[in-house]
């Protein structure tokens, strides 16, 4: 993500001028040591009201902030629990190693390569 400063900003130790460009990555972020215990594993606890209400702002940011955050974020994450339940609830997904797993960074974080599954009713 980037953005251009209207004003002078310090951030930290950098004093960036009007107009400059400056770009920040969630993908580092979002996998910083610095904040995150094993940022590579997966844990949904991180996710729970009371860990986002104890880590600095915008250290997950992954629908950006600000005044420029989108404004799709809580349609979003509805139509993702929802669509997940309802998918678990009647079926379990096998993955087929077909491809190494290896994550894209574009717009948003994708696969690079499909990811097989064979969906399996649940009994």
């Amino acid at each position: 993500m980037g953005r251009q400063s209207t004003k002078v900003v310090e951030l930290g130790e950098y004093r960036i001028p009007p107009g400059a460009h400056f770009f920040f990555s969630q993908y580092v972020m979002h996998r910083s040591d610095d904040y995150w215990d094993e940022p590579e594993a997966f844990r949904p606890e991180r996710h729970t009201a009371e860990a986002k209400a104890e880590r600095p702002r915008f250290v997950y940011f992954p629908f950006g902030g600000g005044r420029r955050q989108c404004i799709g974020e809580g349609f979003a994450w509805m139509e993702g629990v929802l669509s997940l339940a309802t998918m678990a609830q009647k079926w379990r997904l096998e993955f087929v190693p077909r491809y190494p797993v290896v994550a894209q960074a574009k717009i948003t974080l994708r696969p690079k390569f499909p990811m097989r599954m064979i969906p399996h009713l649940r009994g």
